[in-house]
């Protein structure tokens, strides 16, 4: 499937939804950070959060079906992020399809990743929700050792749709709405090993690993799948569900199990 051949109205609809997401992003709270700045991540744009005293780092993915999100929308979580867990955080502002089909973000992905280890942070986490999950888990498989740890949230990742809760009742994320954004990013690809992480024999080594996942929610099936595979393999991983929250709610500061989640990150990184 090529750009155009996507149907004018889901053109349209994206396009509408990027900018209204904008206007949420802009009419945000945003905490104050220590330093906030711009930068070049290799090539990449990306946005640095650096609290008092940051040591260590966040390499920070942000979700929206490969095809929403950027530095404004997700300004105010990152900020959020980089207060609570007194991590730097780095925001990256990869290509989105249609415009930009696989494997773009993944690569934009691995070349922030590769400047953002020789910014000389301590240790490194590497984290993503929805198919910033997908990017995230592509950079875990990428360089392991890299990192000390991983945060998926909501993973974003089999696009067969075989692991996906076929049993909720109208979901904030329908199955139909998931097949979308897989045709816009691949366009008749199969993907890299990150969106078949699922199929693979073996998931030794990666780094010790949170996974977040809402209540009602298809993808937190594939999450459930994705932690199981993990422990099948020895890897250290502590999987959280939080009740009553659909898909979306880790970066809506109005939604009180979002504040839970971000508390149980920094917890998290504190016993790395």
């Amino acid at each position: 499937m090529t750009t155009h051949s996507l149907p004018p109205e889901v053109l349209a609809e994206l396009h509408a939804t990027r900018a209204e997401a904008r206007r949420e992003g802009e009419a945000q709270t945003k905490v104050p950070v220590d330093r906030v700045e711009d930068v070049d991540a290799g090539g990449v744009p990306a946005r640095l959060y650096v609290p008092a005293g940051a040591t260590d780092a966040l390499l920070y993915l942000h979700g929206g079906g490969f095809a929403l999100g950027d530095l404004v929308t997700h300004d105010g979580f990152a900020r959020r992020l980089a207060d609570r867990t007194g991590w730097a955080v780095l925001l990256v502002d990869y290509r989105r399809s249609p415009e930009h089909a696989w494997p773009a973000a993944v690569d934009d992905a691995a070349t922030a990743s590769d400047w953002f280890a020789g910014q000389g942070f301590g240790r490194l986490v590497v984290a993503g929700d929805s198919a910033g999950s997908a990017l995230a888990i592509a950079e875990a498989l990428r360089v392991p050792d890299r990192w000390v740890g991983q945060v998926q949230v909501y993973p974003f990742v089999d696009p067969s749709g075989g692991s996906y809760d076929t049993t909720l009742v109208e979901p904030d994320l329908p199955i139909e709405r998931c097949q979308m954004f897989w045709d816009a990013y691949l366009q008749g690809a199969a993907g890299d090993e990150a969106l078949h992480v699922l199929e693979r024999d073996s998931l030794a080594g990666q780094p010790p690993t949170l996974v977040q996942l809402a209540e009602t929610d298809v993808l937190t099936t594939t999450g459930r799948q994705y932690a199981a595979a993990l422990a099948r393999d020895d890897v250290p991983v502590r999987v959280e569900v939080y009740p009553g929250v659909q898909h979306g709610f880790w970066r809506r500061p109005e939604v009180e199990q979002s504040a839970r989640a971000l508390d149980d990150v920094a917890d998290w990184l504190s016993t790395l």
